[in-house]
């Protein structure tokens, strides 16, 4: 089991997974991890579709026939390679999860602070399956919003699709890939200060300067 911070710095995008994907037990516990992310208002908008392995083709056909319709309206010419990528997309890895916001409209709490809740709980999801070993693959594109794959998933007019979530172990032809390449945190964390008392805000070019000069030192 990796630690909060390898997790962190362990976790990659994988499109292709292998079986086996995560245990019943183990699910619920990347639930119940996904679920402890901060929720102001305690609104716990989030909800999780799982798609059983034996109705992935049920729901690739959801897929293709929203690409269809998709390409139908905007007079596209329909892609049979894409079609038969959207029919098998759920083979990509043995555990699939729908992710969606449901939002509390009864409450005061922002759309948009709801949303973020569900994006923070997916990536709790993601870090616990990779603490856990496996390998993990966020994905949303246009199928995130297509009419006919929220009726499929018998969505509210409300509810938005935060992401597809693959899950699954690791092909035995890629190792797990050691820490990311360091980032100059120099380079995107900065100490705030206010401006000096008497003198008018600088002019943009000498405000970025400044808030070069003020980035962080000693990271």
């Amino acid at each position: 089991m990796l630690t909060t911070v390898e997790a962190i710095n362990a976790r990659c995008s994988t499109p292709r997974l292998a079986e086996p994907g995560p245990t019943g037990a183990e699910l619920r516990s990347l639930f119940r991890a996904a679920a402890a992310a901060p929720d102001h208002g305690k609104c716990k908008p989030w909800r999780f579709v799982v798609v059983p392995p034996a109705y992935a083709d049920d729901f690739g056909e959801v897929l293709e026939q929203a690409y269809v319709r998709r390409c139908a309206l905007a007079g596209d010419d329909v892609d049979a390679e894409r079609c038969a990528r959207e029919r098998t997309r759920l083979r990509r890895a043995p555990t699939f999860v729908v992710v969606v916001c449901q939002p509390r409209t009864d409450l005061k709490i922002p759309l948009h602070e709801q949303q973020a809740a569900v994006a923070a709980a997916t990536q709790n999801l993601l870090l616990a399956a990779t603490s856990m070993g496996y390998g993990s693959m966020w994905a949303t594109g246009a199928a995130a919003t297509d009419p006919t794959v929220r009726e499929a998933l018998q969505l509210g007019p409300k509810d938005t699709i935060v992401g597809f979530v693959y899950l699954g172990s690791l092909p035995t032809s890629r190792e797990r890939r050691g820490p990311r390449r360091d980032t100059d945190v120099s380079a995107v964390v900065r100490t705030w200060a206010p401006a000096p008392k008497g003198r008018p805000d600088p002019a943009p070019a000498t405000a970025s300067k400044a808030r070069s000069d003020r980035r962080m030192s000693g990271i």
